[in-house]
C-alpha cells in the first residue's frame, strides 16, 4: 500500500512539473530564457551625421570627417580622433574595416560640396553580429549584439493574480550573457565602450511580468 502511495504521488508531480500552466519556477524559467535570448546586449554605433545621399538611414558604412584633413583646428583634429577612436577598436578586433573617401554634401543655401571622410564597413565577421534581435532592440540596423542570456535562477515570483483579464505573475531572477564571442574580449574594445563590463557580470539581476496562456506561460513582451 505504501508504495502504492509513493507511485500515485510521483505520477501527480510529474504531472504537475509537465504542465507548462502551472506556476512554477521551472515554467518560469523557460519562459523568460525563451525571451532573454532573443533580446542580446548590443553595441549601438552612430556616425557623426554626416549627409549621405541615396543612403538609408543607420546602414553601413558609418562615415567621418576624416582627422588628419588640413586646414581644422587642433580642437577639432581631437574631436574628431577621439570620435572615431570606438570605430578603431572594433577594427583592431577584426569587426569593422576602413577605407578613406571622398562623399558629396548638399549645400542647404550654397554649392554642393565634397568632404574627406574614413568609411567603416563591416567585415565578414562583423556580418555575424548584426542580428534580428539588434534590430529589434534599438530599430536600427548598425547594431552589434553578443552572446546569450541566460537565466540562472528564479529569485521570486508572485502568485498569479488577475489583470486586464489576464492572469499575470511578477518575477525576479538572476541571469548572465553566455557564449560570448571573442572579439568581446578585446582589450580595446572594452575600454571604448564601458558598457560591456556591465553588461557581461557573472550576477545580473532583472524583472519580468509573465502571462499566461493558452500555451502556458509567456513574457508579456511576447505579448
Amino acid at each position: 500500500m505504501k508504495a502504492s502511495w509513493l507511485l500515485i504521488g510521483s505520477l501527480v508531480c510529474l504531472s504537475a512539473c509537465s504542465n507548462p500552466k502551472v506556476a512554477s519556477e521551472g515554467n518560469f524559467r523557460r519562459a523568460i530564457d525563451n525571451w532573454i535570448e532573443k533580446d542580446p546586449p548590443c553595441l549601438r554605433l552612430r556616425d557623426d551625421g554626416l549627409d549621405r545621399p541615396g543612403r538609408k538611414d543607420g546602414a553601413f558604412p558609418l562615415y567621418f570627417a576624416l582627422p588628419t584633413e588640413p586646414n581644422i583646428s587642433a580642437a577639432q583634429r581631437e574631436e574628431r580622433l577621439k570620435a572615431i577612436a570606438p570605430y578603431d577598436a572594433l577594427v583592431d578586433a577584426g569587426i569593422l574595416q576602413t577605407m578613406r573617401t571622398r562623399i558629396e554634401q548638399h549645400g542647404w543655401f550654397g554649392p554642393d560640396t565634397t568632404v574627406a571622410v574614413i568609411a567603416y564597413e563591416l567585415t565578414d565577421k562583423g556580418k555575424g553580429t548584426i542580428s534580428p534581435a539588434g534590430k529589434n532592440a534599438f530599430g536600427q540596423p548598425n547594431t552589434l549584439c553578443y552572446g546569450k542570456p541566460r537565466v540562472d535562477e528564479i529569485v521570486h515570483f508572485t502568485e498569479p493574480a488577475d489583470a486586464m483579464g489576464m492572469k499575470m505573475s511578477h518575477v525576479s531572477y538572476r541571469y548572465h550573457v553566455a557564449d560570448l564571442p571573442d572579439w568581446i574580449d578585446n582589450a580595446k574594445v572594452k575600454a571604448a565602450f564601458p558598457e560591456i563590463a556591465e553588461a557581461t557580470a557573472e550576477h545580473l539581476d532583472s524583472k519580468a511580468t509573465l502571462v499566461l496562456t493558452n500555451d502556458g506561460w509567456k513574457h508579456e513582451r511576447e505579448m
